[in-house]
């Protein structure tokens, strides 16, 4: 990643306000968001993060490492690897053109990266990448994200480039591999509101009690990245107090955190776009409580909290 900028991923469960978060970032004028708001290509499945290190699943499987005096068995792992990494890359430039490219959705979502760098650069950059990948894996996923950025349009000259994925934070240990000069933000939610959200969506869970179990696997995974990531380049916002609870002390711990006065943009967009109204707190109570959902709830957090993770 080139030293002239530096990524702030910004990530969570999802529903836990890590579009807003970016939004309001985005009003300072050190800070640029990416267009789309969440590229997608980077920690989604078959995402550059997989082209790099491959699946999770995958690598939770592998064995260890064999001697090369093995020959048969080191010559047999070695194509298997190749194997692998054909079919992600394969995957990862497909959706590139036919997932990512171009969305069918409003903003800040669509209309995918088509909003953002001209095709023939993306087409020129996956090129080069295809031929950077097969000296150094890491480093081709450097150059071609410092490109990509500068490539993007309405680049300046700001500090920090801003991305909002959710699945930023459970690949927050990755992603510090490839990008040891990033910050991340960790965007958490009450739970509740989360699923509640969730629920509206036609992806995800499709009940309150699979939205438990979803909720819980994604906020284990995200603690699990971050214990990776020094604490100076992490921070964890919950949404009710950025928006509700504590809204001033929050907003300045944002700003510490990223070493940044503040600005009357970003003040602005925050006093009017981020109310207390506007973060929607407590919906869950009318939309999916029921005792099952509290009894299930009670249990879970007890496991989080046993866990050591910050889910609220």
């Amino acid at each position: 990643m080139s030293s002239k900028v530096i990524p702030v991923f910004v990530g969570g469960t999802g529903r836990s306000g890590t579009t807003v978060v970016g939004d309001l970032l985005g009003n300072h004028s050190k800070i640029r968001t990416s267009t789309p708001i969440e590229i997608k290509f980077l920690t989604n499945k078959s995402g550059l993060v997989d082209v790099v290190f491959g699946y999770s699943n995958e690598i939770e499987k592998s064995a260890g490492k064999v001697s090369i005096l093995n020959f048969r068995t080191y010559r047999k792992r070695n194509r298997k690897e190749k194997e692998r990494f054909s079919k992600i890359l394969a995957e990862f430039n497909k959706f590139i053109w036919e997932k990512w490219w171009d969305i069918d959705a409003p903003p800040p979502h669509g209309r995918g990266l088509i909003s953002g760098i001209a095709k023939t650069d993306l087409e020129n950059l996956l090129k080069r990448l295809k031929r950077d990948l097969k000296i150094n894996r890491k480093w081709a996923a450097r150059r071609f994200m410092a490109t990509f950025i500068s490539k993007q349009f309405e680049a300046s000259d700001e500090i920090y480039w801003v991305e909002t994925t959710p699945m930023n934070i459970p690949e927050a240990n990755k992603l510090q591999e490839l990008f040891p000069n990033a910050l991340f933000i960790n965007m958490v939610r009450d739970p509740r509101d989360v699923i509640a959200s969730l629920l509206t969506k036609k992806w995800g869970p499709t009940t309150a009690l699979e939205g438990l179990d979803w909720i819980e696997a994604r906020l284990l995974a995200g603690h699990e990245a971050l214990t990776a990531v020094k604490p100076e380049k992490k921070i964890t916002i919950a949404l009710e107090d950025l928006a509700i609870k504590k809204r001033e002390a929050t907003y300045k711990r944002l700003l510490d955190f990223l070493k940044l006065l503040d600005e009357t943009a970003m003040q602005d967009f925050f006093t009017q776009s981020m109310t207390p109204d506007a973060a929607t707190s407590g919906r869950w109570k009318s939309e999916i409580d029921s005792p099952e959902f509290s009894a299930g709830y009670a249990a879970m957090t007890a496991r989080l909290i046993k866990a050591g993770v910050v889910f609220q």
